[in-house]
């Protein structure tokens, strides 16, 4: 969203009203905003309008589930490595945007159990293996204090929207990068 804030004070600046028979300055300045809004819907990959934050924690890692070698998904990720992290997940998050979600990254592949209390968001929670794999796909109930085992060892974890999760299946490979911080 700030990306289209500011190209809509670009277009401000760039279109001055008043000229002698020109368009009157609201419309100009409307359809000349709508048409450099749709310009950049079409020029910015899918993610670029978020902000940089999934709930305060900054968006720093790239995930990609792949199914038989070709790309399946790929979601912007705020990656949970800290002990910290892994503790606060995404407590109190109220929002979580379609294509994000947290990766948590733990040093080594043992049991591990999840719940969802003080998180007002229903999520997806997706349970790896070291080697990638997804071993299973559980629902998080808002504010439960049901707890979540892991089917076995994982190494990493995957909390996303329910929706997002429809088109992923155990089995499907992920493989995550992280994103050098933004200057």
């Amino acid at each position: 969203m700030n990306i289209l804030l500011w190209v809509m004070r670009r277009v401000a600046i760039i279109c001055p009203a008043g000229r002698p028979g020109a368009t009157p300055p609201g419309q100009a300045l409307y359809g000349r905003a709508i048409a450099l809004a749709l310009l950049a819907l079409c020029a910015f990959p899918a993610g670029a309008w978020t902000d940089s934050a999934i709930c305060g924690h900054p968006v720093d890692g790239r995930v990609t589930v792949q199914r038989k070698d070709e790309t399946h998904v790929t979601f912007a990720v705020s990656l949970a490595e800290s002990t910290h992290r892994h503790r606060r997940g995404l407590m109190h998050c109220p929002h979580l945007p379609t294509g994000h979600g947290m990766l948590f990254v733990y040093p080594e592949a043992r049991p591990r159990v999840f719940w969802m209390k003080d998180t007002p968001l229903a999520l997806a929670i997706i349970f790896i293996a070291e080697d990638g794999r997804i071993t299973a796909i559980e629902k998080g109930t808002p504010g439960s204090l049901t707890r979540i085992p892991s089917p076995g060892p994982v190494r990493y974890v995957l909390e996303i929207n329910p929706s997002d999760a429809r088109g992923l299946r155990r089995g499907d490979r992920l493989r995550w990068t992280r994103i050098p911080a933004q200057p």
